[in-house]
């Protein structure tokens, strides 16, 4: 060949992968300009969990995808997690850290996040459900992903129907969520020290019989899933306990009950004047909702004390029967409310809007009802003649005349910290003393009664 023509060709081949070395370049480098608008992306899931219980200090790595559905490329501001803690460890494009700012992302394409869950199971103030939030942010348009793990060793349930004449032991907690269902003629046993901690909108249904079975010295506790503050202490971090019309035979002896939307609400049709649900030595307290609903039903508790609600903290409507004797019921609850701290009732208004008219039977002895509002008790009588009301030796706060029979009106207990749940009575206390003399010879707490008891739950002790 020529030498002219090869030079030609040489300078041809060398022209030609400039060129595409320029093109390539250029093609590589283009960025288009992100939009200004406001895009929602969408997600791979809508919560990561990492359900594996930690026998030790684990990492365990998943997958989340954050997706650009647009035909238009974005600039995520923020990819972060919102708590910041160690709990969840984020990476993303080979960058570990808990934030990511400024990524680019193209029209229909997507980013991969890798986290990490990191618990320690030896650490026993973890809580058992660890949450935190990824927040993705865009052009002021947040998002979120919840990130949650498991973070003790215990008996996870989720929306089940127990096993018939089950037992439940305090060898491990148990963690619930969703609806867990104990059928009609069905027993559950909860021994003495058992602990139960329930996910958010987590009911436990009782359609045949619970017993609880704690004791001064080892009691039963229900609360939510998160020990973890500000959590620990919120109300309305859980349903609550439901009982429907086939239960019968329920009792709850050295139990706690808190933090729920409500602690008991009975719906058993039942009202024949035998306890549907009794209690003995329990505290049920803290809700968003109250402390005991009872619909058309029997109730009855001794030494126990039922506190601070947003609504009325026990409410009794549509018949039935409750009776409480010994019992602390007092409303400090740090919201403003209109409803009595007690509430009783021969009509109710179901979920249908239909009416349920029927007698009621109040007895109300050694009891303390007290709280923030005027008139914390209050009567509610549709048909003359249906409420049948027995009130003796009680402390109240209340505008109602006629109701001191042996009674005190409108002195203060003089709780000890009753905003912190303390409702102990100090020495100044009118309570102290003002009982009648009953057989129940201990207190909420196990404490002995004195010949001249303390009206309430508590009996004083001069310290």
């Amino acid at each position: 060949m020529p030498a002219k023509w090869t030079k030609r060709i040489n300078k041809a081949v060398f022209i030609a992968i400039c060129s595409f070395c320029i093109l390539t370049f250029s093609f590589c480098s283009y960025e288009p300009e992100p939009t200004s608008e406001a895009i929602n992306l969408t997600f791979s899931t809508d919560t990561l969990q990492f359900d594996t219980l930690f026998a030790e200090r684990l990492s365990i790595t998943k997958r989340l995808k954050i997706i650009n559905p647009s035909n238009k490329a974005i600039n995520i501001s923020s990819i972060g997690l919102r708590n910041q803690t160690d709990d969840f460890q984020l990476t993303l494009n080979g960058r570990t850290g808990s934030t990511f700012s400024d990524q680019l992302l193209l029209p229909k394409d997507s980013l991969l996040l890798l986290v990490s869950a990191n618990i320690d199971q030896s650490d026993e103030n973890n809580p058992f459900v660890i949450r935190d939030y990824l927040e993705v942010v865009n052009q002021e348009n947040s998002q979120s992903v919840v990130f949650e793990a498991w973070g003790q060793n215990a008996n996870y349930l989720s929306d089940s129907t127990l096993t018939c004449n089950s037992r439940w032991t305090n060898e491990k907690p148990y963690v619930l969520s969703g609806t867990i269902l104990l059928d009609s003629a069905c027993i559950l046993n909860i021994e003495a020290g058992t602990k139960i901690y329930s996910a958010t909108e987590t009911f436990l249904v009782i359609d045949g019989t619970i017993q609880v079975e704690g004791t001064a010295d080892s009691s039963v506790l229900f609360t939510n899933d998160r020990l973890d503050e500000p959590f620990a202490s919120s109300a309305g971090q859980w349903g609550g306990i439901v009982f429907l019309g086939n239960s019968t035979n329920n009792y709850f002896k050295y139990t706690s009950i808190k933090n729920a939307l409500f602690g008991l609400n009975l719906n058993v049709f039942n009202p024949d004047n035998e306890a549907d649900v009794y209690m003995e030595n329990c505290f049920v307290g803290n809700m968003a909702i109250s402390s005991v609903i009872s619909l058309n039903s029997d109730f009855a508790a001794t030494n126990s004390v039922f506190y601070n609600t947003a609504s009325s903290t026990v409410s009794h409507t549509g018949g039935g029967s409750a009776y409480y004797t010994h019992c602390t019921i007092a409303n400090y609850f740090n919201t403003a409310r209109e409803d009595p701290a007690a509430l009783f009732s021969d009509l109710a208004v179901d979920n249908n809007e239909n009416q349920i008219l029927a007698p009621l039977e109040v007895q109300l002895l050694n009891t303390i009802i007290y709280g923030r509002i005027a008139d914390e008790i209050q009567f509610f009588e549709q048909n003359p003649g249906n409420l049948k009301l027995s009130f003796s030796h009680n402390l109240v706060r209340s505008g109602i005349e006629g109701l001191d029979n042996n009674s005190i009106q409108n002195q203060d207990p003089e709780f000890v910290e009753p905003n912190n749940d303390d409702f102990r009575l100090t020495p100044i206390s009118p309570a102290i003393g003002a009982a009648l003399d009953t057989e129940i010879n201990q207190d909420v707490i196990g404490t002995k009664r004195d010949d001249a008891p303390d009206i309430g739950a508590y009996e004083f002790i001069e310290e």
